[in-house]
């Protein structure tokens, strides 16, 4: 079972009971409190009807409220809905987006974050694909902190609200290490200059804090993000959700639209969205590895993979053995591990090839990478050639080494490679 549908599974167990809250005229001396105490967590809004018993609008509230799994968008959106009936002469909808740390911002003098409920644009009766559209543009807040739910429960993350298909757009996924949700301090610090960008965005990206905690580890390690527990606070955006439940084709090998920031200073923030809206940020390649030092001899990982690849020494080929793990598909990709250990081995000890290539080898079921050349899943080794030169020149020559890669044996390649080093040398340097 793939790390995600784990997720999905478990994201719609802890879901709440589809049904639209109703509550009378009896109940407007109580107030809306008690129900956004008991359901604002973990989604950060609700969504309130002021209507009339029996209207055309209650009774569209009714069905929007108990939506199921077949409109999948609304389902996975989660936005609890309730119905006060006869508490305002004029039927009005809203959504309520949390409120909370107002004291906090007011101290850096800067408004509560959504304090004002955001108003449906419609009159009379109002049409339901309005509705549902303004919904899914709406119910999300502008950072959605991780708080403690009714009466201290800490609820899940809400995977689905920001992963599944209820957003259209990116999200701005906040990891901080935090020993108790009710300890704040380190969510505010991680955001307080993330706001004005998250603001501008609204719409296009969905901001959320997650922390970082065993309780959330399982959820990283689908996403292959914030598994370095050495880092405090850091952002991962993803500009769309490519790949995560979104149809992609089998050469697919990480979201290209993906960006890393460490540093979550004024300043750092700053400079990091002024390239994003440049459209010049370095993507950022996930690793399942991230933050262990230690690694295989030649082993590539998704964050030194450019580096070693594309901006090798000039005058060596670069060879990269791709591989997947056993369970993931790829029976003879343990066998080839060895085969590439021992052919690796024998450059190493052979001083001529050593001058002509670099070998490495990467497992795709663990690193990231922008080989859109290679399968997503194989079922043996594949070997890519990129030639001698800078990184143009790589990028634009490289190739499948096809019958290498059908025939991975330490001797065949050994024999490969001593023909391309002969014509690489007659053709002085180049292949």
């Amino acid at each position: 079972m793939s790390r995600l549908v784990w997720i999905a599974m478990v994201s719609s167990c802890v879901a709440k009971p589809r049904e639209l809250f109703e509550i009378g005229p009896e109940d407007k001396a109580t107030g809306l409190e008690p129900f956004y105490e008991g359901n604002m967590e973990p989604w950060g809004a609700v969504c309130v009807g002021y209507v009339k018993e029996g209207s055309a609008n209650h009774k569209l509230l009714q069905k929007l409220g108990a939506v199921t799994e077949s409109d999948a968008a609304l389902f996975e959106l989660q936005v609890p809905m309730v119905a006060a009936k006869g508490w305002r002469e004029e039927e009005t909808l809203e959504i309520v987006r949390r409120n909370y740390a107002a004291k906090l911002w007011d101290l850096i003098q800067q408004p509560p974050l959504d304090s004002e409920p955001l108003v449906f644009p419609g009159t009379g009766k109002w049409k339901e694909k309005d509705v549902r559209q303004w919904l899914l543009e709406k119910a999300f807040p502008t950072i959605n902190y991780r708080v403690s739910g009714y009466q201290g429960k800490k609820q899940p993350f809400p995977f689905d609200k920001y992963f599944g298909s209820a957003n259209s757009g990116g999200v701005g996924l906040v990891m901080v290490k935090v020993k108790d949700l009710d300890d704040f301090g380190p969510q505010f610090r991680a955001i307080r200059y993330l706001r004005r960008h998250a603001e501008k965005l609204s719409g296009q990206i969905r901001f959320a804090i997650l922390e970082k905690s065993e309780s959330t580890l399982e959820m990283r390690k689908a996403l292959k993000v914030g598994l370095d527990e050495s880092i405090e606070a850091e952002l991962v955006l993803f500009s769309n959700l490519q790949g995560l439940g979104r149809k992609v084709d089998n050469h697919y090998h990480g979201n290209d639209k993906k960006y890393r920031l460490l540093n979550l200073t004024e300043r750092a923030v700053n400079e990091f969205f002024e390239g994003y809206y440049a459209g010049s940020l370095p993507t950022y390649w996930a690793s399942l590895d991230e933050g262990k030092s230690k690694r295989e001899a030649g082993q590539l990982k998704s964050w030194d993979f450019e580096s070693s690849v594309f901006r090798a020494e000039k005058g060596l080929g670069v060879l990269v053995a791709f591989m997947n793990a056993p369970e993931d598909g790829c029976q003879m990709c343990k066998e080839g591990r060895a085969v590439w250990d021992a052919v690796m081995h024998e450059l190493k000890l052979n001083r001529k090839l050593r001058k002509h290539f670099q070998l490495y080898w990467l497992d795709q079921s663990r690193d990231e990478h922008p080989e859109k050349l290679v399968p997503g899943r194989l079922a043996q080794p594949m070997v890519m050639y990129y030639p001698p030169g800078n990184e143009q020149k790589r990028k634009k020559r490289k190739m499948l080494l096809h019958k290498m890669s059908g025939s991975f044996y330490k001797d065949s390649i050994i024999e490969m490679l001593e023909d391309m080093m002969e014509d690489q040398e007659e053709q002085g340097g180049d292949l």
